[in-house]
Protein backbone atom coordinates (compact mmCIF):
# COMPACT_ATOMS: atom_id res chain seq x y z
CA UNK A 1 0.00 0.00 0.00
CA UNK A 2 1.56 3.33 -0.58
CA UNK A 3 0.11 7.14 -0.31
CA UNK A 4 -3.18 7.78 -2.35
CA UNK A 5 -4.73 4.25 -2.10
CA UNK A 6 -7.09 5.16 0.80
CA UNK A 7 -7.65 8.68 -0.51
CA UNK A 8 -4.95 9.49 2.36
CA UNK A 9 -3.40 12.74 0.50
CA UNK A 10 -3.71 15.12 3.63
CA UNK A 11 -1.21 15.02 6.64
CA UNK A 12 -4.44 13.95 8.81
CA UNK A 13 -5.66 10.66 6.50
CA UNK A 14 -2.18 9.91 6.13
CA UNK A 15 -1.84 9.65 9.84
CA UNK A 16 -5.30 7.62 9.80
CA UNK A 17 -4.04 5.38 6.91
CA UNK A 18 -0.91 4.73 9.10
CA UNK A 19 -2.72 4.04 12.28
CA UNK A 20 -4.89 1.71 10.30
CA UNK A 21 -2.24 -0.61 8.64
CA UNK A 22 -0.45 -0.59 12.20
CA UNK A 23 -3.70 -2.53 13.95
CA UNK A 24 -4.31 -4.56 10.98
CA UNK A 25 -0.97 -5.97 10.85
CA UNK A 26 -1.50 -7.60 14.83
CA UNK A 27 -4.09 -9.68 12.85
CA UNK A 28 -2.16 -10.76 9.35
CA UNK A 29 1.96 -9.38 9.75
CA UNK A 30 3.81 -11.19 6.84
CA UNK A 31 4.73 -9.39 3.55
CA UNK A 32 3.79 -11.84 0.98
CA UNK A 33 1.65 -10.93 -2.00
CA UNK A 34 -1.79 -13.07 -0.47
CA UNK A 35 -0.96 -11.12 2.92
CA UNK A 36 -0.91 -7.65 1.33
CA UNK A 37 -4.16 -8.22 -0.10
CA UNK A 38 -5.86 -10.06 2.78
CA UNK A 39 -4.79 -7.15 5.28
CA UNK A 40 -6.75 -4.91 2.12
CA UNK A 41 -9.87 -6.83 2.70
CA UNK A 42 -9.73 -6.21 6.56
CA UNK A 43 -9.09 -2.62 6.09
CA UNK A 44 -11.97 -2.61 3.52
CA UNK A 45 -14.23 -4.48 5.88
CA UNK A 46 -13.77 -3.34 9.26
CA UNK A 47 -13.59 -7.15 9.85
CA UNK A 48 -10.46 -9.18 10.94
CA UNK A 49 -12.83 -12.75 10.55
CA UNK A 50 -12.39 -11.81 6.34
CA UNK A 51 -8.80 -13.16 6.22
CA UNK A 52 -10.27 -16.74 7.13
CA UNK A 53 -12.50 -16.79 4.15
CA UNK A 54 -10.70 -15.94 1.23
CA UNK A 55 -9.20 -19.21 -0.30
CA UNK A 56 -6.03 -17.97 -3.27
CA UNK A 57 -6.02 -20.84 -5.86
CA UNK A 58 -2.76 -21.48 -7.77
CA UNK A 59 -0.83 -18.22 -9.07
CA UNK A 60 -3.50 -16.12 -8.85
CA UNK A 61 -1.69 -12.80 -7.66
CA UNK A 62 1.21 -13.67 -9.95
CA UNK A 63 -0.98 -14.15 -12.84
CA UNK A 64 -3.73 -10.89 -11.73
CA UNK A 65 -0.04 -9.04 -11.82
CA UNK A 66 1.08 -10.05 -15.13
CA UNK A 67 -2.24 -10.22 -16.58
CA UNK A 68 -2.45 -5.91 -16.23
CA UNK A 69 1.31 -5.47 -16.96
CA UNK A 70 0.37 -6.98 -20.52
CA UNK A 71 -2.48 -4.87 -20.44
CA UNK A 72 -5.11 -7.13 -20.75
CA UNK A 73 -8.66 -6.54 -20.43
CA UNK A 74 -10.77 -6.28 -17.03
CA UNK A 75 -14.34 -7.30 -16.99
CA UNK A 76 -16.70 -7.02 -13.74
CA UNK A 77 -20.28 -7.22 -13.04
CA UNK A 78 -21.70 -4.79 -11.78
CA UNK A 79 -20.45 -0.78 -11.49
CA UNK A 80 -19.44 -0.38 -8.15
CA UNK A 81 -16.73 -2.89 -9.40
CA UNK A 82 -15.78 -0.88 -12.01
CA UNK A 83 -16.36 2.41 -10.23
CA UNK A 84 -13.32 0.91 -7.17
CA UNK A 85 -10.63 -0.06 -10.18
CA UNK A 86 -11.37 2.65 -12.62
CA UNK A 87 -8.25 5.37 -10.99
CA UNK A 88 -5.84 2.26 -10.58
CA UNK A 89 -6.84 0.50 -13.94
CA UNK A 90 -6.53 3.68 -16.23
CA UNK A 91 -3.10 4.86 -14.73
CA UNK A 92 -2.01 0.76 -16.00
CA UNK A 93 -3.92 1.41 -19.38
CA UNK A 94 -6.15 -1.06 -18.59
CA UNK A 95 -9.83 -1.47 -20.50
CA UNK A 96 -12.44 -2.01 -17.74
CA UNK A 97 -15.98 -3.71 -19.33
CA UNK A 98 -18.65 -3.92 -17.03
CA UNK A 99 -21.59 -6.96 -17.71
CA UNK A 100 -24.94 -5.04 -17.14
CA UNK A 101 -23.47 -2.75 -19.29
CA UNK A 102 -23.46 -5.52 -22.73
CA UNK A 103 -26.74 -7.10 -21.72
CA UNK A 104 -28.56 -8.20 -24.33
CA UNK A 105 -31.47 -11.24 -23.25
CA UNK A 106 -34.08 -11.16 -21.30
CA UNK A 107 -34.73 -14.01 -19.79
CA UNK A 108 -30.75 -14.47 -17.88
CA UNK A 109 -29.83 -11.96 -15.47
CA UNK A 110 -28.05 -8.42 -16.66
CA UNK A 111 -24.58 -9.79 -15.54
CA UNK A 112 -25.34 -13.15 -16.85
CA UNK A 113 -26.06 -12.08 -20.61
CA UNK A 114 -22.97 -9.57 -20.46
CA UNK A 115 -20.21 -12.30 -19.50
CA UNK A 116 -21.69 -14.34 -22.43
CA UNK A 117 -21.66 -11.44 -24.58
CA UNK A 118 -17.90 -10.01 -23.45
CA UNK A 119 -16.80 -13.88 -23.10
CA UNK A 120 -14.32 -13.02 -26.22
CA UNK A 121 -12.57 -10.24 -23.74
CA UNK A 122 -12.53 -12.57 -21.30
CA UNK A 123 -10.15 -14.62 -22.96
CA UNK A 124 -6.77 -14.04 -21.34
CA UNK A 125 -7.82 -11.25 -19.15
CA UNK A 126 -9.07 -10.60 -15.60
CA UNK A 127 -12.52 -11.34 -14.72
CA UNK A 128 -13.66 -10.01 -11.15
CA UNK A 129 -17.33 -10.57 -10.10
CA UNK A 130 -18.20 -8.96 -6.56
CA UNK A 131 -21.94 -9.04 -6.46
CA UNK A 132 -23.82 -11.03 -8.77
CA UNK A 133 -24.00 -15.18 -8.46
CA UNK A 134 -25.68 -15.32 -11.81
CA UNK A 135 -22.59 -13.90 -13.35
CA UNK A 136 -20.04 -16.49 -11.55
CA UNK A 137 -22.14 -19.14 -12.71
CA UNK A 138 -22.04 -18.05 -16.35
CA UNK A 139 -18.60 -17.56 -16.01
CA UNK A 140 -18.01 -20.89 -15.04
CA UNK A 141 -19.99 -22.13 -18.00
CA UNK A 142 -17.81 -20.12 -20.56
CA UNK A 143 -14.96 -21.43 -18.97
CA UNK A 144 -15.90 -24.88 -19.09
CA UNK A 145 -16.35 -24.17 -23.21
CA UNK A 146 -12.47 -22.90 -22.92
CA UNK A 147 -12.29 -19.84 -22.96
CA UNK A 148 -9.73 -19.06 -19.98
CA UNK A 149 -9.14 -16.43 -18.15
CA UNK A 150 -6.15 -15.64 -16.44
CA UNK A 151 -7.35 -15.42 -12.77
CA UNK A 152 -10.89 -14.70 -11.50
CA UNK A 153 -11.57 -12.82 -8.50
CA UNK A 154 -15.33 -13.85 -7.51
CA UNK A 155 -16.72 -12.47 -3.62
CA UNK A 156 -20.62 -12.60 -5.19
CA UNK A 157 -22.34 -12.52 -2.18
CA UNK A 158 -26.20 -13.88 -1.07
CA UNK A 159 -27.89 -17.04 -0.17
CA UNK A 160 -29.11 -18.06 -3.91
CA UNK A 161 -25.89 -19.62 -5.44
CA UNK A 162 -23.29 -16.92 -3.96
CA UNK A 163 -21.37 -20.21 -2.14
CA UNK A 164 -22.23 -22.71 -5.03
CA UNK A 165 -20.73 -20.74 -7.38
CA UNK A 166 -17.89 -19.69 -5.87
CA UNK A 167 -17.12 -23.74 -4.94
CA UNK A 168 -17.69 -24.02 -8.99
CA UNK A 169 -15.24 -21.44 -10.17
CA UNK A 170 -12.40 -23.20 -7.34
CA UNK A 171 -12.91 -26.52 -9.09
CA UNK A 172 -11.91 -24.59 -12.73
CA UNK A 173 -8.62 -25.09 -13.91
CA UNK A 174 -8.02 -21.18 -13.73
CA UNK A 175 -6.59 -19.40 -10.85
CA UNK A 176 -8.76 -17.39 -8.74
CA UNK A 177 -9.37 -15.97 -5.40
CA UNK A 178 -12.69 -16.26 -3.84
CA UNK A 179 -14.51 -16.14 -0.60
CA UNK A 180 -16.29 -19.16 1.17
CA UNK A 181 -19.70 -19.27 1.61
CA UNK A 182 -22.70 -16.84 1.53
CA UNK A 183 -20.32 -13.87 2.17
CA UNK A 184 -18.59 -11.30 0.27
CA UNK A 185 -19.68 -8.44 -1.68
CA UNK A 186 -18.39 -5.35 -4.26
CA UNK A 187 -16.08 -3.37 -1.66
CA UNK A 188 -14.37 -7.09 -0.91
CA UNK A 189 -13.65 -7.49 -4.82
CA UNK A 190 -12.91 -4.22 -5.36
CA UNK A 191 -10.23 -4.13 -2.37
CA UNK A 192 -8.89 -7.13 -4.08
CA UNK A 193 -8.56 -5.95 -7.59
CA UNK A 194 -6.77 -2.90 -6.47
CA UNK A 195 -4.20 -4.65 -4.21
CA UNK A 196 -3.23 -6.02 -7.83
CA UNK A 197 -3.13 -2.94 -9.10
CA UNK A 198 -0.95 -1.66 -6.36
CA UNK A 199 1.89 -4.41 -7.03
CA UNK A 200 1.27 -4.30 -11.04
CA UNK A 201 2.46 -0.72 -10.50
CA UNK A 202 5.04 -1.18 -8.20
CA UNK A 203 6.63 -4.02 -10.68
CA UNK A 204 6.27 -1.70 -13.50
CA UNK A 205 8.18 1.12 -11.91
CA UNK A 206 10.71 -1.43 -11.12
CA UNK A 207 10.80 -2.44 -14.48
CA UNK A 208 11.53 0.99 -15.69
CA UNK A 209 14.25 2.30 -13.15
CA UNK A 210 16.65 -0.88 -14.30
CA UNK A 211 20.20 0.30 -16.04
CA UNK A 212 19.97 0.43 -19.55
Amino acid sequence: MREGDFGDFTDDAREIARKSLSIVKTFVSGESAEERILRRCIIATGDPSVKDIIVFKGNAVEAGISACLARKSIVVDVEMVKAGIKTKARQLGLNVLTAVEHAEHKKMTRTASGMLNLREKIRGGIVAIGNAPSAAMTLCEIVEAGILPSVIIATPVGFVNAAASKERIRKLSVPSITTVGTRGGSPLCVAIINEILTMAQQKSRKRNERPA
